[in-house]
């Protein structure tokens, strides 16, 4: 799996809100992506454990916990990822806002201009 490429961000850069809201959903599913990578290590971790001729019962609880453990810590990262994405949408929600009473202001103006030449 290849990872998206990302603009190079100087400090001089200027961003629009857009370009902002795009790298913000960017850096999310680069996250995903990483989540994903760890998931598919650890169920290669518990295969790689049962392919084992000579397993105890303590060692497979041991792995079992440890693989718990990081799936637990996953889903917390996960639920951090949602919020990102809700704020992300709530931005996005006053970026579209804002465009409207922008293109709204833009009408009215031309309707002002309209009316000045019936004068």
């Amino acid at each position: 799996m290849s990872l998206p490429n990302i603009p190079d961000i100087t400090p001089r850069i200027k961003l629009k809100r857009e370009e902002v809201i795009h790298l913000l959903l960017t850096s999310i599913a680069m996250e995903e992506i990483s989540l994903s990578h760890i998931m598919n290590a650890e169920g290669e971790k518990i295969q790689h454990f049962l392919e084992k001729d000579d397993v105890s019962l303590e060692d497979l609880l041991r792995v079992n916990q440890s693989v718990e453990r990081m799936l637990r810590s996953i889903v917390s990262k996960q639920i951090l990822l949602q919020f990102k994405f809700d704020n992300i949408l709530e931005l996005e929600g006053k970026n579209k806002q804002s465009k409207r009473s922008k293109d709204n202001d833009a009408c009215d103006d031309d309707d002002d201009d309209d009316d000045d030449d019936d004068d």
